[in-house]
């Protein structure tokens, strides 16, 4: 039985009767205070009522907003790292019918009758526009399309923030979270409300980020969790609206241009993202699932027999029993001596990861143990809320664990710590969105304001314990909300087993990218059937499809496996799960085949992925990147969002047809094919046709691809040889070989004319320097020859790298 929630009509805006009666919006200002961090301006309603709007600068290309008729309510966040900020230049002057803040880098003007307007440039006169509020979007006659800020009104008197902005012509919108449609947003309505999705292919999500990135060159980051629905032009086609079920709106406004800039300046407000365990950058395998020790050491041993390399088993609830779930207690039954097994598990180089839910069944004695202390989310009445759901609760159903309250947090982190100390890793931390909305909270907060931030904090009680456990830590969550970039991972919920919900998928984790998350992931296979099952099996239960009989009875499909292995690799973690099994090898020999292909890539491949996840933490951008985040001077990437960069050096272009035919965009610049070694040359579109085992794949010319031994599992061996490739070498190029609590290893290379001077750090043992795309000639090193080899990729030249390499290469071209 699941929730008898509406989520739509919470998230969006109340229908009350003043839309097109325009007396609840900002008329002007008539006077204002200066402030040590910025002005306050006191300003009149249409309706006649008085409202002070807060303005501070945060820094020098960040304000802040705020407006609450009741009051400013001033508190502490679980969504900033910090609600203090330091000291900025700014200056404020009153100018003929404008009050106009200035920072060094812009400006925001506030005319007397209101039109909130910022411009690129701090000198009255001088710039353009960059962001504008929505004045004069009316309907014909008195009223409007899209009202000014302001607030609606509902019949019981609350007041609801709408905060409306002009649109550009051709502006484009991106963010808010993990959305599975289109990347840009222009025309959609967004709720921010968090659901148990049900499938991948609407705005419904369980990661909901109120951060939204205009091609304009800003962002608006709304600094609060109750619901929200942003109508991004689908009421009108010159301005946008912003609908909040709360009396005060809490706005940062933020300045890029460019996205990387803005996801810097996010990511400083909301915290940057810690660098996972570089484990957890290998394969994970999964299924839901294993039921017995017997399944679960068969697999692993299979693994390792055939030669794939994983690094995690993931366990589904069943490691507790049949359920109800969740009691954190192993069903030693079907598992028994589960320490030994997770030790064995630990000999082959699989770590083990638990499913958990932030929900205890009523019918357990965990519960009374919980009740008695208080430990739960309860209603105004002081009664335990009920959370129902389809898939884990009994008939008595649930209740939610109170992460506001410290106490309930180190009581539920010491059932987790048990598991850990018994040989758990880290926890698949399902579920999350169904936070109870009647809930009143230890720390006071209501559920209408909880229910979007209950997956943050559940996250971040299971990641602090594993990092306080671990030293770094991790999860492997579903649900997240603004500032779970902070406790990775996610991924991306259940997919059916479709081409098309896999082009969902790559949207999305390239949507939530843009919304400040560095690592995300998503089932490679997807998790559930194809849709046709429920046609061929409507008879069946929705737990029922979890049984054995009913999943051997319904075929897999190749094709979808075999490319979303492929997009895996290329993600910033990549786990195989599904209701059906998901080793490679059920799928047939040319599908396994491709996948240990693709799997002992991205293991030759970790001093790259490794690399560029700890720039991505210091920066904010993610690994995944829009076409758009790369090449925002390009229009044309404006719309592309079925393919992507990985890191700043691959683009990766899915392939999400039967037949292997695909459209990609090359940008300006040169590209070499990473299979073929062809060069081209963009800006062009190609239409290829690819076998099956083939992912298209280009890299940028110039690049320093840093590579390494083939491996079972992570740190099974040191990065020995190193291999540096070098694709078609450019001017100059520098990178840092970044490894796990270890010193970076330097990578340079300087070019004058037909000689290249590489230059690399010292490493664990032999660098192998390989050139791609132009020949190697002659190799020396203090006019010492060294043997130069070639092959279909490449020149190559191998040595001593462990004091340090400065080597001295003769190109001749191809």
């Amino acid at each position: 039985m699941k929730q008898n929630i509406d989520w739509k009509s919470i998230a969006e805006p109340l229908d009350v009767t003043n839309v097109y009666d325009p007396r609840h919006y900002i008329r002007a200002w008539f006077a204002f205070d200066r402030t040590d961090t910025g002005v306050i301006l006191h300003c009149n309603m249409a309706n006649g009522e008085e409202l002070d709007y807060h303005v501070d600068v945060i820094d020098v290309d960040v304000f802040r907003m705020r407006m609450n008729p009741q009051g400013i309510i001033e508190c502490g966040s679980d969504m900033l790292v910090n609600c203090e900020f330091p000291s900025v230049p700014f200056s404020v002057q009153e100018q003929n019918d404008r009050l106009i803040v200035a920072t060094p880098r812009i400006r925001v003007e506030f005319p007397h009758k209101w039109k909130v307007t910022a411009y690129d440039h701090p000198v009255p006169g001088k710039g353009h526009i960059f962001y504008q509020e929505s004045t004069e979007d009316r309907a014909y006659g008195p009223g409007f399309e899209v009202p000014p800020t302001g607030f609606e009104v509902s019949e019981s008197g609350d007041y609801f923030v709408r905060q409306s902005v002009a649109i550009q012509p051709g502006e484009s919108f991106y963010g808010l979270g993990e959305k599975f449609t289109s990347l840009d947003k222009w025309k959609h309505e967004i709720p921010l409300w968090a659901v148990d999705s049900g499938n991948v292919s609407t705005s419904r999500s369980y990661k909901n980020v109120p951060l939204l990135l205009s091609s304009a060159g800003y962002a608006l980051f709304i600094h609060s969790s109750f619901p929200m629905l942003f109508r991004l032009g689908s009421e009108s086609s010159v301005s946008y609206s912003i609908h909040l079920r709360d009396s005060q709106l809490d706005m940062f406004l933020i300045y890029g241009p460019t996205y990387k800039h803005i996801l810097q300046r996010y990511s400083e407000l909301t915290g940057f993202a810690p660098v996972p365990p570089k484990w957890s950058f290998g394969f994970w395998i999964s299924r839901a699932g294993y039921r017995s020790r017997q399944e679960v050491e068969e697999v692993v041993s299979e693994m390792r027999r055939r030669g794939f390399p994983c690094d995690v088993l993931s366990l589904d609830p069943w490691w507790m029993g049949d359920g109800p779930w969740c009691h954190y207690e192993w069903d030693e039954k079907h598992f028994p001596q589960p320490d030994e097994m997770m030790a064995w598990m630990r000999e082959q180089g699989v770590r083990t990861c638990l499913w958990i839910h932030p929900y205890v069944p009523k019918s357990h004695p965990l519960f009374d143990e919980g009740k008695a202390l208080g430990f739960f989310v309860q209603d105004k009445k002081g009664e335990v809320c009920n959370v129902m759901e389809a898939f884990t609760s009994d008939k008595e159903g649930l209740a939610a664990v109170d992460f506001t309250n410290p106490a309930a947090c180190l009581w539920w982190q010491g059932k987790l710590e048990k598991l850990i100390d018994l040989g758990a890793a880290v926890f698949k931390t399902d579920f999350g969105e169904q936070a109870p909305i009647d809930g009143l909270y230890y720390d006071g907060r209501n559920g209408l304001e909880m229910h979007n931030l209950y997956p943050l904090i559940y996250n971040r009680t299971a990641f602090e314990l594993t990092k306080k456990k671990f030293g770094r830590g991790l999860v492997w969550g579903r649900s997240a909300y603004a500032g779970s970039q902070r406790y990775p991972v996610q991924w991306g919920g259940d997919s059916y087993s479709t081409l098309n919900q896999l082009a969902c998928q790559v949207r999305a984790m390239l949507g939530y990218g843009l919304s400040g998350v560095p690592f995300s992931s998503h089932d490679v296979g997807g998790f559930d059937y194809s849709p046709h099952f429920f046609d061929d099996c409507f008879h069946v239960d929705f737990n029922e499809s979890y049984k054995e009989e009913v999943k051997d009875s319904f075929p897999k499909d190749e094709v979808v496996y075999a490319r979303w292995m492929q997009i895996g690799v290329f993600s910033s973690h990549v786990r195989a799960h599904g209701k059906q099994a998901r080793e490679p090898w059920t799928f047939g020999e040319e599908v396994e085949q491709i996948s240990m292909k693709y799997l002992k890539l991205r293991y030759r491949l970790l001093p790259y992925i490794y690399s560029q996840a700890v720039k991505s933490t210091r920066t904010g951008i993610p690994m995944a990147r829009p076409m758009v985040l790369e090449f925002q001077d390009d229009p044309t990437t404006q719309h592309v969002d079925l393919q992507y960069m990985f890191g700043d050096r691959f683009l990766v272009a899915p392939v999400l047809t039967r037949d292997g035919r695909t459209k990609v965009y090359l940008p300006a610049g040169t590209w070499v094919d990473y299979w073929s070694k062809a060069v081209l040359t963009g800006p062009q579109w190609l239409t290829i046709d690819v076998p099956l085992e083939t992912l298209p794949l280009w890299v940028k010319a110039g690049s320093v691809i840093p590579m390494g031994p083939e491996m079972d599992f992570v740190n099974q061996k040191p990065m020995d040889p190193l291999t540096i490739e070098i694709y078609l070498p450019v001017e100059s190029e520098k990178i840092l070989v970044e490894d796990e609590d270890c010193k970076p290893i330097e990578v340079s290379y300087t070019r004058n004319g037909s000689q290249l001077l590489v230059e690399v750090g010292a490493a664990p043992g032999d660098v192998e320097i390989v050139l791609v795309g132009e020949r190697i000639q002659s190799a020396r090193i203090a006019n010492v020859a060294l043997e130069v080899t070639q092959d279909a990729f490449g020149s190559r030249v191998q040595l001593d790298g462990r004091s340090g390499t400065n080597l001295v290469l003769g190109l001749e071209s191809l």
